[in-house]
């Protein structure tokens, strides 16, 4: 409560009260044990008043009062020997005691009133004429409601604002039930500027007077004052409540005890070093290779001597679009180095063998050739470093090079039937991680499609991910280059991968499916996928309401087709063959079925 106290330990006022009967040789002898407590944040009060400032003479008390008595000087005698081990406060009950408060001003660290004393005008007048803007002034609020306490702060915040409220009154001794602990939490939340004292009066000779003062201070209290005395057997006032020396002791000792338990940092290192020693860390429970994300359903969770990462912190990492930077090892941890952020592309798969619509790919849609209204869309998703334009090696297939999007687009030839083949070695010509595939015949396939797959694909740590429930020609597939790889390694070519995703959905055992809800605003049952003349003439339709420009938005897509339901009808007749037609699909499940290998890496 002032300079000289340890803030991080309860404020202990140790008060004298009346043990010494008037005998300025046992306060002083009191002064001396106060100064023997090993204690930091302690201060020393005493009760002054005058017999006939207190009382009348026909009060039972009177004579007492008068033994009680202490000269101006022996008071300022007291306070000077005490101030020298600690905090002295006066308990004030007469405007004696304001006197004797104001001769010694420069001794005294703070003053309290009783809550018998708080309504006394006579006490308050001669309160305001001294300074007391610099010292605490505690009140004790024992009796009082809310209401009545709130107006009581108003009239002494206007002697000084440091000011505390404080419970508990003497019973002789108070009960337990009396201690009044539920009072804390209700004036710290009424309150919230003021400190919160408690004045203990239990039986000193009971465990509870050791814990009530443990209590009050968990419970919110800076300040707890309890009795002081020499010999409780021997004192021949106050000393029910009153702790002797050694009992004083021990309450201080508790006291730093829970203060120290009570304060430091939120984690300590003593603490951060038990959770390194004990803490079970995530460990592969198979192989996993480069270039690809661990998903939770791969890892156990062990005591080791190994260091690794917890599981949050490689979600992360993945989330953040990072990926193995090597293979590792069944029953290894796994640790930040072991990741590297992965070479995102879009891969656009091209041929110009189409014979429903002769050179589909470079057929113009309003100004702008189809293939490359599919890589405008693709080049304008976030995420994706670069955009390859994947076609074959054949000499047909070579005017594909002239339609690269001025330049912004890569290009690749490679085997002309085996699709994943031509994708291993785009991949590994440009440095590709992860794959987003996307076929030419999607003029306007969705940026905010192919992008809300991106993310879900690093989020989930899958080998493929793709959409439940897109419009056709608007949505691609995310493919981790490794697992790409993995299909030739099984297979040694991918003869029917133009519909290469029979080779990841058909294989789930081998590779983690990642499939997703889109939401509903980039779901439609349009078509939007380039095979037929009706399909043009949709495109062209579409375009003709929209500005020219060389990318759109799903939403300005829709839009239009939302709004011209005969547009919409143009090609709504058209079935998907990979759909429809039962041969095709039973031959496709048979046929991209990959064999169990003994000795492959997941």
């Amino acid at each position: 409560m002032n300079k000289t106290t340890d803030r991080s330990l309860p404020y202990l006022i140790c008060e004298l009260a009346n043990t010494h009967a008037g005998d300025a040789a046992a306060v002083e002898e009191l002064i001396d044990a106060f100064a023997g407590l090993d204690y930091a944040g302690k201060a020393i009060k005493f009760q002054v008043f005058g017999a006939d400032t207190i009382a009348l003479p026909d009060f039972p008390w009177y004579g007492v009062y008068q033994q009680l008595e202490f000269d101006p000087a022996t008071w300022s005698r007291f306070f000077d020997r005490a101030s020298a081990h600690g905090d002295v406060w006066v308990d004030a009950f007469d405007v004696y005691g304001i006197e004797i408060i104001g001769r010694n001003l420069n001794l005294i660290a703070g003053v309290k009133l009783q809550s018998s004393v708080l309504e006394n005008e006579e006490v308050l007048s001669a309160l305001r004429m001294i300074d007391l803007s610099s010292k605490s002034l505690l009140i004790n609020v024992s009796g009082f409601d809310l209401d009545q306490i709130s107006g009581l702060v108003d009239v002494f915040r206007t002697i000084t604002e440091r000011l505390v409220l404080q419970i508990g009154f003497q019973g002789y001794p108070t009960a337990i039930e009396d201690t009044a602990l539920q009072k804390i939490p209700i004036l710290r939340a009424a309150f919230p500027d003021l400190q919160i004292g408690m004045a203990d009066h239990a039986d000193a000779g009971s465990d509870f007077a050791q814990l009530a003062p443990v209590y009050a201070y968990l419970a919110g209290c800076s300040s707890i004052e309890k009795h002081f005395c020499l010999n409780r057997a021997e004192a021949k006032y106050d000393g029910y409540s009153a702790l002797q020396a050694d009992e004083m002791q021990r309450l201080c000792h508790r006291l730093a005890d829970l203060a120290q338990a009570r304060h430091g940092l939120f984690v300590s290192a003593s603490e951060q070093n038990y959770l390194e020693k004990s803490v079970q860390v995530p460990v592969l429970r198979v192989s996993q290779l480069a270039g690809s994300q661990i998903p939770l359903r791969d890892l156990m969770f062990r005591r080791t001597a190994q260091k690794g990462i917890s599981w949050p912190q490689i979600h992360t990492l993945q989330s953040q679009g990072m990926i193995l930077s090597g293979d590792r090892p069944a029953l290894g941890t796994i640790s930040a180095e072991h990741f590297r952020p992965a070479q995102v592309a879009c891969i656009v798969a091209c041929r110009m063998k189409s014979s429903r619509l002769p050179r589909k790919a470079i057929l113009p849609i309003a100004g702008i050739s189809s293939v490359e209204r599919c890589l405008y869309q693709c080049l304008s998703t976030q995420g994706v470093g670069q955009v390859i334009l994947a076609t074959s090696t054949l000499d047909e297939d070579a005017v594909l090079s002239e339609h690269l999007c001025s330049g912004a687009v890569r290009f690749w030839a490679g085997d002309p039937d085996d699709v994943i083949s031509r994708y291993v070695g785009a991949c590994d010509h440009h440095g590709v991680d992860v794959v987003v595939r996307v076929t030419a015949d999607c003029p306007l396939v969705s940026s905010e499609i192919l992008e809300t797959l991106l993310d879900s694909h690093f989020h989930s740590g899958a080998d493929y991910t793709a959409a439940t429930n897109a419009a056709v020609g608007t949505a691609g597939e995310v493919i981790n280059a490794s697992a790409l790889r993995l299909v030739i390694e099984r297979l040694g070519r991918a003869p029917h991968s133009e519909y290469m995703t029979w080779y990841f959905r058909n294989n789930p055992e081998l590779f983690r499916i990642n499939l997703v809800d889109l939401p509903r605003e980039l779901v439609r049952n349009y078509r939007l996928t380039l095979d037929h003349p009706e399909d043009l003439q949709l495109f062209e339709a579409v375009l003709a309401h929209l500005e020219p420009k060389t990318a759109y938005t799903l939403a300005e897509v829709f839009g239009v087709l939302d709004s011209h339901p005969e547009i919409a009808a143009l090609n709504a007749h058209i079935e998907l063959k990979y759909v429809v037609d039962q041969e095709l699909i039973a031959m496709l499940n048979e046929k991209t079925r990959i064999p169990p290998h003994p000795d492959a890496k997941r």
